[in-house]
């Protein structure tokens, strides 16, 4: 018997022998190897022979992941093959345990933003440089961790697996099953004592105000219904999409194909202008951190008489403006600027920008862009694949208060830092303190609370 846990990989072997207690042998041909669940007979692993190897005579051997999300349990690992023509096989029970840690199942909320670099320099008006862009990061980190504690949830869209007690454990209804701090964006999946449910038996609550659902019900009109299995403990599994609300934008899409295990990624211009470093990225169904972003030649090269080294000299000439879109930033030689207007091949930018140095640019010079993005593949919960050319790219969109108090906590904590962590702010006073007030950060922090904080639950029993 083999263990695993869900989302690691485990090397499964087979070996054939000419008879009971002969010598291995090999096979006619590469076995195929087929998973399936043994409570339900489910497939966990297609019939296949690609990525089966050979390493000595009569062995084989076969590298498997099982998903993240895949239900625990014992699982049976059959290969197939041919001796001499005829059929022969071999057996392995497989079982898969559940993930100690959300780091074991790639379903971590840490490094994930909810603002992003460029949100912050922008807000500070500071010049690019590899020391402030790894000071914000890291206050981007803290400060994102910091709204979470404020208000008592995980906002970040995350596809896990995740498991409850029985319910009639914990003296409360027994249709019933509070997700308390998991929860829940939508439904994917759910079993109990083993034995799958049909998610359409399955009320997802408050329905009137969800997502996010505080907590899922069994209908009373249909013959489903919570079990225990062997033991009430986590003897419910319900697989979906956890957090706090998936909402999208639909920044652009990519400029190239990209395999399972690339990571630097490139982009079109309208998504270019659209993320930062920080953004969460879906491109069908995987999810993606932006870590970094680098230029990219654009292919198009500076028109007209080019650019003197003038504050108002903001006509830049390409040959094609359709490739181009408004709050890119481009690099030409080594002066960065923003694009604040374009009238067909002509883009009107502004100069110096990100605190670059204002230059002179002849006729024919490269024009780059921040098109490349590094990023972390296959995060919160989902898996690295390929994806074609042009394929949408997703951004998710955390609550505009919960961006801007991320901003400000950034902000806040930099300054303080330069102070030595000595600033203080003065109370008003006075009958026009109120519109002061509801500005400072503690007025945001309280709105922030108010509007999606998660608050204190009374459960009876």
């Amino acid at each position: 018997m083999t263990d695993v846990i869900a989302g690691q990989q485990v090397v499964l072997l087979a070996q054939f022998y000419d008879f009971v207690g002969g010598s291995l042998t090999d096979l006619d041909a590469t076995p195929t190897i087929t998973v399936t669940s043994v409570a339900t007979g489910a497939t966990a692993l297609a019939a296949t022979s690609s990525g089966v190897t050979h390493p000595a005579i009569g062995s084989y051997g076969y590298a498997w992941t099982p998903a993240s999300t895949l239900t625990p349990g014992a699982y049976l690992a059959t290969w197939t093959g041919l001796k001499t023509g005829s059929p022969v096989t071999a057996t392995e029970t497989v079982t898969v345990t559940a993930p100690a840690s959300a780091e074991d199942a790639n379903t971590s909320t840490d490094g994930v933003w909810f603002a992003t670099r460029e949100d912050v320099m922008r807000a500070l008006d500071v010049k690019t440089t590899a020391r402030n862009s790894r000071q914000i990061d890291r206050v981007l980190e803290s400060a994102s961790r910091s709204v979470e504690d404020l208000c008592h949830r995980k906002f970040a869209p995350v596809v896990a697996t995740r498991y409850f007690d029985w319910p009639d454990s914990q003296y409360r209804p027994s249709w019933r099953i509070w997700l308390d701090d998991s929860q829940l964006i939508s439904l994917t999946a759910a079993t109990s004592g083993g034995e799958v449910l049909d998610t359409a038996s399955i009320l997802l609550e408050p329905i009137r105000t969800g997502p996010p659902f505080s907590r899922i019900e069994v209908n009373l009109g249909s013959s489903a219904a919570w079990s225990s299995g062997d033991t009430h403990q986590r003897a419910v599994a319900i697989t979906g999409l956890w957090g706090y609300r998936n909402t999208e934008t639909a920044v652009g899409a990519l400029a190239e194909a990209l395999d399972d295990s690339e990571t630097a990624v490139t982009v079109n211009a309208a998504a270019s202008a659209e993320l930062g470093v920080g953004s969460v990225l879906r491109v069908d169904s995987e999810r993606m951190l932006v870590t970094g972003r680098q230029m990219l030649d654009t292919g198009q090269n500076v028109g007209g008489s080019g650019l003197t080294a003038q504050a108002n000299s903001v006509t830049l000439t390409v040959t094609d403006g359709t490739q181009f879109t408004v709050d890119e930033t481009l690099l030409i030689d080594s002066e960065r600027m923003l694009i604040v207007d374009i009238a067909g091949n002509q883009l009107t930018v502004q100069r110096a920008w990100d605190g670059s140095v204002l230059a002179a640019h002849s006729l024919g010079a490269d024009i780059y862009a921040a098109r490349t993005l590094t990023v972390r593949r296959g995060a919160l919960g989902t898996t690295a694949a390929a994806h074609g050319d042009a394929s949408v790219v997703q951004r998710w969109d955390p609550p505009g208060l919960v961006h801007d108090l991320t901003v400000g906590e950034a902000i806040n904590r930099i300054l303080q830092e330069q102070a030595g962590y000595a600033r203080t702010a003065k109370a008003s006073s006075g009958s026009k303190s109120s519109a002061l007030e509801t500005l400072s950060l503690d007025g945001l922090r309280e709105q922030v609370y108010n509007a999606h904080g998660r608050k204190a639950r009374t459960r009876s029993v």
